[in-house]
């Protein structure tokens, strides 16, 4: 029995043991997780997976480590064991799973995992965007370019992306590769060396030398990377982590995040390096931008008030080195997701990559003209954007040529890979303005627009109030047609293209031919009823503004003729109402003869309480405005 004893405390003693070992493991791989040190933590998440231990917090660890490293595939299988050991996970994880699964080309089965989403989540950013885009990969086909793609000829085994324009023919890339020093630090979320900033002279089709390093001002011994240059080429702003001076400050978390710097050339060499002012480490600042006049910096970071990962901002650059207040660009661009490496075009076109969008997987390339009023946020479609990885494109509008960076699979020599593109064609965009008129007369119609691409599929409907209205942010050199219609007019159809920013348009209708028969004037023209007063037969304020309108029909057309028909409620004597009525009816001829109709063309006749429109015959009690309904004219077209 004792022996028995003896054999239990072992067991439960080596049990307690391996429990230990197991949660200093787990302890230890949740510790490198937070620092960003996803390489390491998933050598120890691993290894506890093949021990056989089994949790929510181990599988998605391990599957968001391998995501943030953009290795999709093993990302993919750690998100499959984690959603069958359960589905009650974020909307952040729900995404980077859909993203994983369209990294393998299973788009049937994302869109599957995008709508339970879309049920446990309905209100998030990532969900609205995708329930309006579900056809988002016909049309990711459908704006494929004639753009050309190709490897750029300046990659290595490793990590070579953020391309940047330095002058008219170089370009500076940032890079793991080590070729000066084999013992190279090594940064902990890649396993790969720290990234250095590197300039190489090159056309679009031909490299003109070697890549080399930028001086040892720029580069130190952290990363640095994501560079821009103002267009004289005498400043620099570039990403770096929150070292200087050999000292490396961290957050809470002991992580190493990133700052912007500004550098500037004096003509040979790269020095004065300076730490931005709303830098802080607490948050990272990342891949700056500058805008086309160079008056503002934009760029990525995870600042208080970030909707997702990260975001990308603006802030303005003052003088003196100083800065305005950062400004979130807001929720039309930033979602839950990463938004990140933000570039503008000279045409003021925002390009940026996000995984939170309805893409093909990934990181994505979209823009967004930031001059436009509706902000509608366009992707590049294929073959700019792929399965995988699609970021950093920069872009000369004069040429319709930039680069970009991509893991792809496709001529790609290592991790991340620059590719050229030509032929990329990024419309500009225009506003018309139009007014409808009647041909006639001059004044404005309340018709109905329809706006519609080149094959007349209808774009958007609105009415033109006061005769006006406008369509913006379409694009130049595309065609479009408008029609314009109105049941009283000719419908108007033509089209409409422009290579101009604003253009104004006058659209005249011309009156339809009236059909001359036995019909009521005022209905064909919607004219409200000409009332009067009890007992009384002059013409009221509200009915001549009425009866103009039958007068400028008349005119238009001069052979009409017209029989005024006077009615009247029941209240009073048959007789007097019919005489009551006769008076009216001839009151409104003689008003129509001083608006200059020929007599010859007008009648008159009174028809007392004998048509009324309604029950209130005499005796039978009704209110004041259903009695007014029978006390009026009409205007039949008797030729």
């Amino acid at each position: 029995m004792k022996k028995q004893i003896n054999y239990i405390l072992v067991v439960l003693f080596l049990s307690s043991t391996a429990i230990i070992a197991q949660e200093k493991k787990l302890n230890s791989a949740q510790k490198k997780y937070d620092q960003l040190a996803y390489s390491e933590s998933i050598k120890i998440y691993e290894e506890l997976a093949k021990d056989g231990y089994k949790s929510k917090e181990l599988y998605e660890n391990l599957a968001n480590a391998y995501y943030y490293k953009a290795d999709f595939a093993p990302a993919k299988i750690w998100y499959d064991s984690l959603f069958v050991f359960t589905e009650d996970v974020s909307a952040n994880t729900y995404n980077k799973y859909v993203n994983s699964i369209k990294s393998q080309g299973d788009y049937t089965k994302a869109d599957e995992w995008m709508k339970k989403m879309a049920m446990k989540y309905p209100k998030d950013t990532r969900v609205k965007v995708y329930n309006a885009n579900k056809e988002y990969l016909s049309k990711s086909k459908k704006a494929k370019t004639t753009a050309q793609i190709k490897n750029a000829g300046i990659n290595s085994a490793y990590f070579d992306f953020s391309p940047a324009y330095f002058g008219e023919k170089s370009v500076v890339f940032s890079s793991t590769k080590s070729t000066e020093n084999s013992l190279a630090t090594k940064h902990n979320w890649t396993n790969e060396s720290f990234t250095n900033l590197y300039i190489v002279d090159m056309e679009q089709d031909s490299i003109l030398s070697a890549p080399k390093k930028l001086n040892y001002k720029i580069n130190k011994s952290y990363n640095e990377s994501s560079a821009v240059f103002t267009k004289d080429g005498k400043t620099m702003y570039f990403t770096r982590n929150n070292q200087l001076k050999l000292k490396v400050k961290t957050d809470t978390l002991n992580t190493v995040l990133l700052k912007i710097y500004k550098a500037t050339f004096d003509g040979k060499k790269w020095g004065d390096v300076k730490e931005l002012p709303f830098n802080n480490d607490n948050y990272s600042c990342a891949h700056p931008a500058l805008s086309s006049d160079e008056k503002e910096l934009y760029f990525s970071s995870n600042l208080p008030g970030t909707k997702g990962m990260s975001d990308i901002y603006k802030v303005a650059i003052l003088e003196n080195d100083t800065y305005g207040m950062p400004e979130n660009l807001g929720d039309n661009i930033n979602t839950e997701g990463r938004e990140t490496f933000p570039f503008v075009t000279n045409n003021n076109v925002l390009i940026f990559a996000s995984d939170a969008r309805a893409g093909l997987g990934g990181l994505d390339i979209y823009y967004v003209h930031l001059d436009s009023e509706n902000k509608e946020i366009k992707t590049f479609g294929m073959p700019i954007n792929s399965s995988q990885d699609d970021f950093g494109l920069i872009y000369k509008d004069t040429l319709q040529e930039g680069f970009f960076t991509s893991n792809r699979f496709e001529d790609n020599l290592g991790k991340d890979d620059i590719y050229s593109v030509k032929g990329l064609e990024l419309p500009k965009i225009f506003k018309v303005t139009a007014t409808v008129l009647e041909e006639a007369t001059n004044l404005p119609i309340e018709a109905q627009i329809v706006l519609m691409d080149e094959n007349k599929n209808q774009i958007k409907q609105l009415t033109a109030k006061a005769g006006k209205f406008e369509f913006a942010d379409l694009e130049q050199g595309t065609k479009y047609f408008v029609s314009v219609t109105h049941p009283d007019f000719e419908t108007y159809e033509g089209p409409v293209t422009s290579t101009r920013k604003l253009i104004n348009m006058v659209l005249k209708l011309k009156r339809k031919e009236l059909e001359l028969s036995e019909v009521d004037l005022a209905k064909i023209l919607g004219i409200r009823i000409i009332y009067f007063d009890l007992d009384k037969h002059f013409i009221r304020k509200d009915a001549a503004l009425e009866l103009q309108k039958i007068a400028n029909i008349m005119l238009e057309y001069p052979q009409m003729k017209i029989d005024v028909r006077s009615h009247t409620d029941s209240r009073g004597t048959a007789d007097y109402n019919q005489k009551l009525s006769q008076k009216r009816a001839e009151s409104t001829r003689t008003w129509l003869i001083e608006k200059g109709i020929a007599p010859e063309r007008l009648t008159a006749n009174g028809y007392g309480e004998s048509k009324l429109i309604n029950q209130c015959a005499e005796g039978v009690k009704c209110t004041t405005e259903q009695h007014q309904a029978n006390r009026r004219s009409e205007f039949i077209i008797i030729e």
